[in-house]
């Protein structure tokens, strides 16, 4: 046990200067930023062009990004068109076939079968240069267009700032991988690995909303309402029964006994009882009044 300790003793030192001989080796973290800042690859000064590697091949190229090209234009159209037809089932059947028929698909619909009212809302994606075609032929199925609504919006400044910002953030990417492979402490890897998460959930989020961009644009949407017109005779019965206009005249009968009735009970209990000795007085007072005139009228005889 002695003769170990002592061991110990004589190697210290030389432990000592080898740890301090090859600790130079190990990349400290102010090492690992400052390399990270000096990386040429993980910047781009121009943000419309994406960067290149040495071979010439574009890195900032993925998967689900495909850099808009120059003269490219990606137009959003959107649209609404409420029709009157005579026939609601083939009116929607034949529209379904129109837009199947220039590359589209139903998105979503809804319809409303009531005893005067017939109706259905669909939802179609249509394809982008098909746009005017499919728009015409659903127009031309009503027998009247109520309303018709549309708009585009030309979304290609967005796309291509996007492409850019993904370009810039992937070279970022793999100039955190090529230090991630340099580093030698858990420090320097913890903090690559941080800078690491953080640029790919940037790259995930623009990929996404550049996606939905070009998805919007290659695919139109367009929302047609197929109506069927009510007849005016339906308008007019509507709501008219026989037999509710006979309860109804014979509950107005009933109101009408009941208030003669109630007029009878009034009378007799609260008018008459005062009416009745008020007209005796005023009849005897004509009568005295007459009697009177008659006793004084007379003339004297000679």
């Amino acid at each position: 046990m002695r003769r170990n300790q002592g061991l110990l003793i004589l190697l210290a030192p030389i432990l000592i200067l080898l740890v301090s001989c090859t600790g130079g080796a190990a990349a400290p973290l102010d090492d690992v930023d400052n390399r990270l800042d000096t990386q040429p690859q993980a910047y781009n000064e121009d943000p419309g062009q994406p960067t290149s590697g040495e071979d010439g091949s574009n890195d900032a190229d993925g998967p689900n990004a495909a850099p808009v090209l120059p003269g490219d234009q990606l137009i959003v159209y959107t649209g609404r068109l409420d029709l009157e037809v005579a026939d609601l089932a083939a009116a929607v059947s034949q529209a379904e076939q129109l837009v199947a028929g220039v590359g589209g698909h139903i998105a979503s619909s809804e319809a409303r079968n009531t005893d005067n009212n017939q109706s259905a809302s669909v939802t179609y994606r249509i394809p982008a240069p098909r746009w005017s075609e499919a728009v015409a032929g659903l127009r031309a199925l009503g027998a009247r267009v109520v309303n018709e609504n549309t708009a585009s919006e030309d979304v290609t400044a967005q796309v291509v700032d996007l492409d850019a910002r993904i370009a810039n953030l992937q070279s970022t990417e793999s100039a955190l991988q090529a230090i991630m492979v340099q580093a030698t402490t858990i420090t320097d890897v913890l903090k690559v690995q941080d800078e690491l998460t953080a640029v790919r959930g940037n790259i995930e989020s623009l990929t996404a909303q550049r996606d939905l961009l070009a998805t919007r644009a290659a695919l139109a949407t367009l929302t047609v309402t197929f109506n069927v017109p009510v007849a005016a005779a339906s308008v007019a019965s509507e709501g008219w029964s026989l037999g509710t206009e006979v309860d109804n005249a014979l509950a107005a009968l009933v109101r009408m006994g009941q208030g003669a009735a109630s007029l009878l009970v009034w009378l007799a209990i609260v008018v008459l009882p005062v009416v009745l000795p008020m007209a005796a007085i005023v009849a005897l007072a004509f009568w005295v009044r007459r009697r009177w005139q008659s006793r004084h009228s007379e003339v004297p005889t000679v």
